[in-house]
């Protein structure tokens, strides 16, 4: 399966479907998105007070050596499991660990919609909209 465009560049170049090849293959941006992309997961691990979480992308090859990959919450709104929509700058309930206790190892499924940022060494991502699912 590819795992990044130039494997998918390679597949489609291959793939004939109905004997017809595909001739030319172009890395496209949403441009409607703003760079933002989104992901659903698992958050393994959260703290409310530096509204950071451990993030594992549904799907994404996870290596015994990887470490965890995190993410920082910025966003000023979300949506519960009912999906009713907080639009008041809280930490989003699904993430939060219990009263006086700003960790959490809970496992929560969520939908991310995320800004991915290169600072030249390790990547930066960044949540600006979380929708609890679990």
């Amino acid at each position: 399966m590819p795992s990044n465009f130039t494997d998918l560049a390679d597949y489609l170049r291959d793939f004939k479907p109905g004997g017809y090849p595909v001739a030319r293959v172009k890395e496209m941006v949403c441009l409607r998105c703003a760079g933002r992309t989104f992901a659903v997961g698992t958050v393994t691990w959260s703290n409310d007070e530096t509204r950071s979480i451990a993030f594992e992308v549904d799907g994404a090859p996870q290596g015994p050596l990887d470490g965890d990959t995190i993410y920082s919450v910025i966003a000023e709104s979300w949506h519960d499991v009912s999906g009713t929509l907080h639009h008041d700058g809280t930490y989003p309930a699904c993430l939060a660990g219990e009263k006086d206790e700003p960790d959490s190892m809970d496992q929560r499924r969520v939908e991310l919609e995320v800004l991915h940022r290169d600072t030249g060494a390790q990547p930066q991502h960044i949540a600006v909209h979380v929708h609890c699912l679990d």
